[in-house]
């Protein structure tokens, strides 16, 4: 028997971690890991500012919002903030990129 979600955000950030596993474990170079973890951030922002903006919205009582509902949400949250990261749509991950990629070579 699969156990239930106990909590959408616990499993979400179980997903980011993992990926974050993979990507120390990998055999990248440092600007490759850099590109990598900027992107991921701004993921991670945009994932913020779209549950900032779902959170913003009017509710109704009306119709009651679901365990089940809300894990969903979170997910489709958090696969949209990663298609804007790849995309680039924001800018947000290159301009991290360019900030931090001098520092290195130190």
């Amino acid at each position: 028997m699969i156990p239930p979600l106990q909590n959408g955000t616990a499993f979400v950030m179980n997903q980011e971690q993992q990926r974050l596993d993979r990507l120390q474990s990998a055999q990248l170079s440092d600007e490759q890991k850099l590109r990598e973890a900027a992107s991921d951030f701004e993921a991670i922002f945009a994932q913020q500012m779209l549950k900032s903006m779902r959170d913003a919205t009017l509710k109704s009582d009306l119709i009651k919002v679901s365990e089940g509902e809300r894990v969903f949400r979170e997910m489709l949250d958090q696969h949209r903030s990663e298609q804007l990261a790849d995309s680039g749509s924001l800018g947000l991950g290159e301009m991290i990129y360019k900030q931090l990629q001098p520092h290195l070579r130190e």
